[in-house]
């Protein structure tokens, strides 16, 4: 494959063009506005009336996308920025400020938060689900606070798994790239019980994969290359007609490596070096749902989560157990409520005696919350939304996070929409307490500079006060469209800050510079994002999209803070997306993903396209094979800079089969 030119693979993108949308695109007009999703309030709600920037990502979407991670798979998604950092990381956020650590959006897996307090962020490699158990994945652009708490600020991801119930029989898939990796998914599926309606409905996973190393942009390798074995399994039972039971949990262990450097501020005498990285871990969830007869409904959550992760030579471990109730009801004709309750337990932190030390070294934190939601039909074809999250959690007290939104639907194909909201993101373990040696530096002969990273017990929660509007609308049975635009307010961001040099005496002496975690950032943002789709025949469907971000960035006059300016640049101005679905008979199907994003000035990226190629044929009625073809516009490229010590590779053109067989 790496014979062919851009230019051949560029006419054969736009000369056979194709898109076939999930089944939110093949259905008729009142089926698309009436698509249930579940993120924007905690319940059911139709999309005419949802009030919220929302994405999703099909079942139908992600079987054809081609993605062989769920990282690949967001990045359909408009506004959702997604950058491979080396084989076994990436940096993805919603609307800016993107980072390894992006601290400014809430991922959850059914109900599951698998955001990490301790630093705020989402280690993505301990995410490799099996994509094939997907239902769907609502992407909200825009804060979620008010219903989804502390964390929900730039957006949520949800990540929405299928009922056992629809994952009877077996699966089995096998694929490899040509780079060595491989990957091998075994499921099963059934009915415990006396009946089908009354049984218990199961499955059961393994997964195991191993990923090829990237190279460094010296072209040596990168030592990036991983191995993961992951199993899980979900249980639903309807133990009588009005309540449900599900139980689900899973076991996962990854073994790679990385290239780092030794200090966290770059310097010339400190060349990468290959590190080993580990992580293990699990998780249970159980939820009881409860459906009264006159249409309420009542549901009980409780999960418990942890990992241990050996990252830069230092343990990290974390426990997290979390009770979360919820009740939903109709108050009269024109008042639907929702309501809810939340504890959470956080253990965290890291043994003493390591480069990275935590004050105290372990912790446990509570959080608590409450929020209260009221739609409220103003007119048949208007509703307001009221609603609130107040938390309280160890570090800055109780916060709360209020929002009101706005939806109009003027007739059947159209909806026009605005909200306003507050979201916080709380202070994390590494924030208030982490001691840090950032850089070692000879400033004269017997003299060294010793700068060191000290969290601050202090610090407060970075704020959001954020405006969005948006239209969506079917104007006829082949064309769709979705516009957002938004206007953002940050305050108190995070930044550090650089004290004065206090001389130290000793064996040897040296100057150690304090630099302290601190909150004298702000910025002002705007952009929006919009999405097409259009059928040009019946077996040809195309959805291009494109996003804007502007973000105006200032620090505090006192300030001594010069990354959070590249951190806010980490993030394209300009995103563009083409996405071509072709069936080119019953059983053979071809399509395109065309992506470009503008260049990271600060961060030396240049601007660059990618191109994904899809083929696959269905053999039978069980069994598929797929050729995918991903990056094929040049050998190998940068997508994000060094980021925490972490060198960046390069992502490179690779073609992988996969062959998948139910039964």
């Amino acid at each position: 494959m790496r014979n062919f030119s851009k230019p051949a693979w560029l006419l054969a993108l736009f000369a056979t063009a194709g898109w076939c949308q999930n089944k939110l695109a093949e259905a008729s007009l009142e089926q698309l506005l009436n698509t249930e999703v579940t993120s924007v309030s905690k319940k059911g709600q139709k999309l005419s009336r949802t009030a919220a920037a929302v994405f999703v990502i099909g079942q139908e979407d992600i079987r054809r996308s081609g993605a062989a991670s769920l990282p690949d798979l967001l990045r359909m998604a408009p506004g959702v920025d997604v950058a491979q950092i080396d084989a076994n990381a990436w940096a993805i956020t919603i609307r800016g400020f993107n980072s390894r650590y992006a601290n400014k959006v809430l991922v959850l897996i059914d109900g599951r938060s698998v955001y990490t307090p301790s630093f705020s962020g989402v280690y993505w490699d301990h995410l490799d689900m099996p994509l094939e158990d997907i239902e769907r994945i609502e992407v909200i652009r825009g804060p979620g606070g008010s219903v989804w708490g502390a964390n929900a600020v730039n957006g949520v991801i949800n990540i929405i798994t299928k009922s056992a119930k629809a994952t009877g029989g077996g699966l089995a898939s096998a694929a490899a790239d040509s780079h060595g990796g491989t990957e091998g998914l075994a499921r099963y599926g059934g009915v415990v019980g006396t009946g089908s309606g009354d049984g218990v409905a199961y499955r059961a996973f393994a997964k195991y994969s191993r990923i090829a190393g990237l190279p460094l942009p010296d072209g040596s390798p990168g030592g990036d290359g991983w191995s993961r074995v992951h199993g899980g399994f979900r249980s639903d039972w309807d133990f009588s007609p009005h309540d449900s039971l599900t139980v689900e949990g899973d076991l996962f262990s990854n073994t790679g490596g990385q290239s780092r450097r030794e200090w966290y501020y770059p310097a010339p005498f400190d060349p990468p070096f290959h590190e080993a990285v580990d992580a293990a871990g699990g998780s249970l969830l159980a939820r009881w749902d409860h459906t009264s007869a006159r249409g309420s409904s009542t549901s009980l959550q409780a999960y418990y989560d942890t990992y241990r992760r050996n990252d830069m030579e230092v343990p990290e471990v974390e426990r997290t157990m979390d009770v979360d109730f919820q009740d939903h009801f109709a108050a009269g004709e024109r008042h639907d409520i929702v309501w809810g309750l939340g504890a959470r337990l956080i253990t965290s932190g890291l043994p003493p005696g390591y480069e990275v030390s935590l004050s105290p070294p372990m912790r446990t934190v509570p959080l608590f919350s409450a929020f209260f939601q009221d739609e409220v039909r103003v007119a048949p074809s208007l509703w307001l939304t009221l609603g609130a999250k107040i938390e309280h959690n160890a570090y800055t007290g109780f916060e709360y996070e209020p929002s009101v939104r706005l939806a109009w639907a003027p007739t059947d194909r159209q909806t026009f929409w605005a909200a306003a909201s507050r979201a916080m993101r709380q202070p994390s373990r590494e924030e208030t307490g982490v001691d840090l040696e950032l850089l070692e530096l000879p400033v004269a002969p017997g003299l060294l500079a010793v700068t060191r990273l000290q969290g601050n017990p202090h610090i407060q929660s970075e704020e959001l006060r954020d405006y969005e509007a948006g239209y969506r609308a079917q104007w006829s049975r082949r064309v769709s469209l979705d516009l957002t635009t938004f206007l953002s307010f940050y305050r108190h961001l995070g930044t550090l800050e650089t004290q004065a040099p206090a001389f130290v005496p000793g064996l040897p002496p040296h100057l150690d510079i304090a630099v302290i975690v601190d909150n004298k950032g702000r910025s002002v943002n705007y952009g929006g994002e919009a999405a097409l789709n259009l059928s040009v025949t019946s077996r040809w469907r195309i959805s291009p999209s494109y996003s804007q971000l502007h973000i105006n960035y200032r620090v505090d006059p006192t300030s001594t803070d010069q990354q959070g300016f590249v951190l806010a640049e980490n993030t394209p101005r300009h995103m563009f997306q083409f996405r071509s679905f072709w069936n080119l008979s019953r059983k053979l199907e071809w399509d395109h993903t065309l992506s470009w994003a503008q260049r990271l000035p600060h961060n030396n990226i240049p601007g660059h396209a990618r191109l994904d190629s899809r083929i696959a044929w269905k053999v039978g009625e069980r069994t598929e094979i797929g050729i995918v073809g991903q990056n094929l516009l040049r050998p190998r490229f940068r997508e994000f800079a060094e980021t925490f010590q972490i060198a960046g590779t390069e992502v490179e053109r690779s073609i992988y089969g996969k062959i998948t067989w139910t039964f």
